[in-house]
């Protein structure tokens, strides 16, 4: 039977959200510095609108990753703590069966 593993996916998760989050975080910042690539001044000014009006569903979604990432954070710290625990107890059963 294969060793179950949950600890190293959920680290992927976690590194992965806050990736994802980082992303957000820089999104309007990187609105602004690709304001030279589009030229046009109507295209230009519908891209600065569109990256400045999303900022509240942004800062939302941003919020909820954090959130999320914290989360993940304490399952991974009680994932690793059952499973130390977990170890333990097999030991102690080992060493009473000896």
């Amino acid at each position: 039977m294969a060793d179950l593993i949950v600890d190293a996916t959920l680290d992927d998760t976690n590194r992965d959200l806050k990736k994802i989050k980082d992303e957000f975080d820089k999104a309007k910042d990187r609105a602004t510095e690709n304001d030279r690539i589009w030229g046009q001044a109507d295209l230009r000014a519908a891209m600065s609108e569109f990256a400045n009006n999303w900022y509240v569903h942004r800062d939302k979604i941003t919020k909820r990753l954090g959130d999320l990432s914290v989360k993940v954070d304490q399952a991974c710290a009680a994932w690793t703590d059952t499973e130390k625990q977990l170890s333990q107890s097999l030991q102690v059963e080992d060493s009473t069966h000896a």
